[in-house]
């Protein structure tokens, strides 16, 4: 186990909103922890409006379409389309996406690390310590002044620090393609 680090902020979650966080901290001269999983990629997600391809300055090389409409097909074949008027919306393949955000976070000066959240204590002093398995299953814990939970729809470090959060509502979202329409079906 390594002597326990004192941190600004620590992140939990490296998807766009962590790294996102983690990055944004950095850049403020924050001693920053970004905590991720790695090996899970997001179904879901991957559509980026024009304007924050902007403000977050995200490189074209990323964007893999600009989609202007979407169709939605049943399996027993009924279609809704969904025009984008005027204007198209960024698709990004999330794996090489959520990489460069944590990338891009750790250029500003955040550490990454990758490993498993465990649980949230305080010391003596009221300040948060983060528990977590590294990826070879040693637990490691760190001080932080503040932790960030951005661990998703089902956040454990949700479920640690707010009360009723197991029962809060959320959504879940399933991505399947069953099969892509020939180009003549897109018209």
């Amino acid at each position: 186990m390594r002597e326990t680090v004192t941190f600004d902020i620590a992140v939990i979650g490296g998807g766009p909103s962590g790294a996102t966080a983690a990055h944004d901290a950095a850049c403020l001269g924050l001693r920053v922890l970004l905590l991720d999983k790695a090996g899970r990629i997001k179904p879901c997600g991957g559509a980026i409006p024009p304007r924050l391809i902007q403000d977050f300055e995200i490189p074209d090389h990323l964007i893999v379409a600009k989609v202007s409409s979407a169709r939605i097909i049943s399996p027993t074949d009924r279609k809704v389309d969904m025009p984008i008027d005027g204007s198209y919306v960024g698709m990004v393949d999330r794996d090489v996406f959520d990489e460069w955000l944590r990338d891009r976070a750790a250029k500003a000066g955040a550490e990454r690390r990758t490993g498993t959240y465990e649980s949230l204590d305080r010391d003596g002093y009221g300040m948060p310590i983060v528990t977590y398995k590294d990826k070879q299953g040693r637990q490691e814990s760190v001080r932080a002044r503040i932790v960030i939970g951005a661990d998703g729809a089902l956040s454990k470090v949700a479920r640690d620090t707010v009360r009723g959060a197991e029962r809060m509502p959320y959504v879940f979202a399933y991505h399947e393609i069953i099969r892509s329409p020939s180009p003549a079906d897109a018209e």
